[in-house]
């Protein structure tokens, strides 16, 4: 869908929408670019989309999955994706695992038919499958163990924003905006447009906006539980999982401010993971190696945050 937006009185912008990564994208740049440069940023994510998410039949992700047990030739971007994903594993104590899909099937994040607890017996089972140490890297090859799953949710569509970022800058575009269904924004700016404004929806009432955040030359990452749930004997079950625990965790939103949505998105799904407990131990070990601010929120409105709003 293509639209001329008005920005300000000085300033007109395009946009294109589409969805992909089950999500709407919004890609929005000024009319003084080409109308190409729009189908060019959406030609990229499809084929990001088609290379690497996990769930597109003949992406690299869909082959380490379909052949558990043995070796599987993949790209040096897949490469990278995979050991920055093992970093943040081992910076978690493993409550971040990009294995833990054998974990959503079992509590029926993708099964409507599927409305129960899991049984203690069926997570420790389903858990012996839940192991970041068991993906294993050979130069360009990859394996993981039998009957083992990727999953690229927490990366994969933040990693595609990034890239059409890097493509608006290849063709001299110096302010834009690109909104993954909102929980993976990043901007370009420049001195004709400093900043752009975004808006935060409110951490257990998704439909009220709660506050806005400011952003320029920066990405900025949400993880909340308030649009991807079950309830279970009238309790809400976020889709987000501990992979250490088996169990949803409590957490109703994180938001990350990065220089990259990749690790932005990685990072608010690990710290949204985290038990209360271990939180703050866990966001020391990863402002040790990688630069961002954050804040999260519990379910009864607890925040604890070093990021400007």
């Amino acid at each position: 869908m293509m639209m001329k937006v008005p920005q300000t009185a000085s300033k007109t912008y395009i946009a294109q929408t589409r969805r992909l990564f089950h999500c709407h994208i919004k890609v929005k740049i000024p009319a003084s670019q080409s109308e190409d440069l729009l189908d060019a940023c959406f030609e990229l994510l499809e084929q990001i989309d088609l290379s690497y998410n996990s769930y597109q039949s003949g992406s690299y992700f869909d082959a380490i999955n379909r052949q558990t047990g043995t070796w599987v030739n993949v790209d040096q971007t897949c490469i990278q994706m995979l050991q920055t994903a093992k970093l943040v594993s081992k910076l978690t104590s493993g409550n971040f695992d990009i294995s833990c899909m054998p974990l959503i099937r079992l509590w029926g994040f993708y099964n409507e038919s599927t409305s129960g607890i899991p049984s203690k017996i069926e997570l420790e089972k389903t858990l012996n499958l839940v192991d970041y140490q068991s993906i294993l890297i050979d130069g360009s090859r990859v394996k993981i163990k039998p009957n083992q799953e990727l999953i690229t949710a927490a990366f994969i569509k933040a990693y595609a924003v990034d890239q059409v970022i890097a493509l608006l800058q290849e063709c001299g575009v110096t302010d834009a905006i690109v909104n993954a269904g909102g929980s993976s924004i990043a901007a370009l700016n420049d001195e004709s447009h400093p900043q752009w404004t975004i808006h935060i929806p409110d951490a257990l009432d998704p439909q009220r906006q709660n506050q806005t955040l400011k952003i320029s030359n920066q990405c900025f990452s949400l993880s909340a539980r308030a649009k991807n749930y079950k309830v279970i004997d009238g309790k809400v079950y976020g889709h987000i999982l501990n992979s250490q625990t088996g169990l949803p965790v409590a957490t109703a939103q994180v938001g990350v401010l990065t220089n990259k949505a990749f690790v932005g998105d990685m990072l608010s799904t690990a710290l949204f993971s985290a038990d209360f407990l271990e939180y703050s131990a866990q966001l020391k070990n990863l402002k040790e190696h990688f630069d961002f601010s954050s804040f999260r929120i519990e379910e009864d409105g607890r925040k604890t945050t070093d990021l400007c709003l």
